[in-house]
């Protein structure tokens, strides 16, 4: 749960860190509104925002932190560009075959 925290803004970012990953997240699945209409559109960003939180989000900070767990006194891993473009990618893919099948 210390990695949901640390990489979704529910903890101090590292020094420098001004990553705000719920507003590409949300950004991402708006999108589909125009193309599926809102009930897919709430789909997918209700899908995108499960996967964010149970597989995207952990996945992540175990990989900046070598595979090991996050202590509760270790400050939260700065989020790189790749991986920041990575869960941008996987956010928008989510969200928009949660639409589409949604539709």
């Amino acid at each position: 749960m210390r990695a949901v925290r640390a990489l979704s803004g529910f903890s101090r970012p590292a020094a420098g860190q001004h990553w705000l990953p719920g507003l590409p997240h949300v950004a991402a699945a708006l999108a589909t509104y125009f193309v599926f209409g809102a009930q897919a559109c709430v789909t997918g960003l209700l899908l995108a925002t499960l996967a964010s939180f149970v597989v995207y989000l952990p996945v992540t900070a175990l990989t900046l932190n070598g595979g090991r767990a996050i202590t509760e006194d270790a400050p939260a891993p700065a989020l790189t560009v790749g991986a920041q473009v990575v869960l941008l990618v996987l956010w928008t893919l989510t969200a928009w075959a949660g639409a589409a099948l949604a539709a």
